[in-house]
């Protein structure tokens, strides 16, 4: 092997060494349960509920302000919480972190994704996609299930 061959190897070989965790990345964050309520016909909201776990070495940041949806003209990370004797939600800006080796679960009464502009109603049975965006710029989307709006939040099997 030459010496110009051996060192275009060796840049490769350290390029593709340190490309690798962001593509790994990915394969380690996990979404389980995705699942959303049926919404009557007129709704122009709906909320989707999930667990994220993260199985990387290194913590990651679920974006607040970049989920997006087909089903929906806009989608955003929201928390509920009491102030006084009023239960109130707001968008999460700032994102939600989730540790190495740990998870995070969306449910009702906490973060939660607001799908906002509706384009038709969630018809249970129905599935449709979603994307998560992270900080390290990787995208997943998830497949989630709608359910019926009295078992809305559960854990769905499917």
């Amino acid at each position: 092997m030459s010496v110009k061959s051996a060192v275009i190897t060796l840049v490769l070989a350290t390029h593709l060494f340190w490309a690798a965790p962001a593509v790994l990345a990915m394969d380690s964050i996990m979404v389980h349960n995705a699942n959303a309520r049926a919404t009557f016909a007129l709704a122009s909201t709906a909320a989707v509920y999930l667990t994220v776990m993260n199985h990387h070495d290194s913590p990651i940041v679920l974006e607040g302000v970049s989920v997006s949806s087909d089903i929906a003209a806009e989608a955003q990370i929201h928390t509920t919480f009491m102030e006084g004797d009023m239960m109130k939600m707001r968008q999460v800006t700032d994102g939600i972190g989730i540790a190495p080796d740990a998870m995070v679960e969306l449910k009702p009464g906490s973060y939660h994704i607001m799908l906002m502009g509706l384009v038709k109603p969630l018809e249970t049975g129905n599935t449709f996609n979603l994307t998560l965006h992270f900080d390290n710029q990787a995208d997943k989307t998830v497949l989630v299930t709608v359910g019926d709006a009295a078992k809305a939040g559960t854990h769905l099997h499917h």
